[in-house]
């Protein structure tokens, strides 16, 4: 990768990015300073005009792949991993990044320029490691989103999450009454609810967890099976309350609950499933029964070797006695 930036006192401003992957990661260090800032429209392909008082850095990996190099802007940024020393991001940086689909940062980078990210479509994870505390900007992107957004959180040198929270979509419609010649917005998605969910940049589980009654009103299986193992399998600050509630629904819906992680071949929850004891009979019978039905991929035909283990173990057949 070619990078162009600039030196302040403070440290480094990446300026704009060069190369031939459109998953871009950035040195924590250039010319021995830190990187700390990263300039307005600088993986934007909507800058009016590019900027020639820059210095240039390449890695070792861009003389490798110099012929296949190109400006890593607009839809060629698929994902974007900021080091640690990251502070700033500025104003409109990722304007019309529109296959952008995961951001990577720390809690160190606090300010975010205006528009940052107008155009976003596709974001849909972001990934947070916790430096300084449980304070971050998450709460500001996810204001600027209005699709599903994961947000997974991290603790100093673990490599497991230690948090994993959906945050669903939300939008607004007009609707017309017409009778009364008036318009009133209709909002769907308990997305907007979610997004409240922290108080002073510091995420709030007991609030989080207590809209769950929200999405369930307003969400499709799928978002709240994500929802529900998110906060199963990486359960931070998770109340025993909360966790009865959680395992309550998917006990209710189990057939519907393990034929979208079938579809979506997760089958690490549904491990968490038999680890919980969550499964009745009749939605284990039914769980192996869908698997069966499209095990055509071997990913697919794992996961119904594994729910016919689990029925054969957890609900043998019980062979018939006969007495002359």
């Amino acid at each position: 990768m070619r990078i162009h930036y600039r030196e302040s006192e403070g440290g480094i401003e990446i300026v704009r990015c060069f190369g031939a992957d459109g998953k871009v990661e950035l040195p924590a260090v250039i010319s021995g300073m830190p990187v700390i800032r990263a300039a307005a429209y600088a993986f934007s392909d909507r800058k009016a005009q590019e900027e020639k008082d820059v210095l240039v850095c390449e890695t070792e990996d861009g003389r490798l792949f110099r012929q296949q190099e190109r400006l890593l802007a607009g839809e060629a940024v698929e994902s974007v991993s900021f080091p640690d020393t990251l502070e700033e991001i500025g104003k409109y940086i990722f304007y019309g990044c529109r296959n952008l689909r995961k951001l990577s940062f720390s809690d160190r980078l606090t300010e975010i320029g205006s528009g940052a990210f107008t155009g976003c479509r596709s974001l849909s994870r972001l990934e947070v490691r916790f430096l300084t505390g449980g304070k971050s900007c998450v709460p500001e992107i996810l204001g600027d989103l209005w699709q599903r957004i994961d947000a997974v959180f991290y603790e100093p040198g673990s490599p497991a999450p230690a948090a994993y929270l959906v945050f669903p979509e939300h939008y607004e419609e007009a609707v017309e009454n017409t009778p009364a010649r008036i318009l009133f917005t209709q909002h769907h998605g308990s997305g907007n609810n979610y997004r409240q969910c922290f108080y002073g940049k510091e995420m709030d589980y007991r609030k989080y967890d207590d809209l769950f009654c929200v999405a369930k009103a307003q969400d499709k299986t799928g978002v709240l099976t994500d929802l529900i193992f998110g906060r199963l399998m990486y359960p931070a600050e998770l109340t025993g309350e909360a966790e009865e509630m959680y395992e309550s629904y998917v006990r209710e819906h189990g057939a519907k609950t393990a034929a979208y992680l079938t579809d979506t071949g997760k089958l690490p929850a549904l491990k968490e499933m038999s680890r919980r004891g969550l499964w009745t009979e009749e939605s284990l019978n039914a769980a192996a029964e869908y698997a069966a039905a499209g095990a055509g991929t071997a990913e697919r035909r794992s996961i119904l070797s594994f729910l016919m283990n689990e029925k054969h173990r957890l609900f043998p057949v019980r062979k018939g006695k006969y007495e002359l």
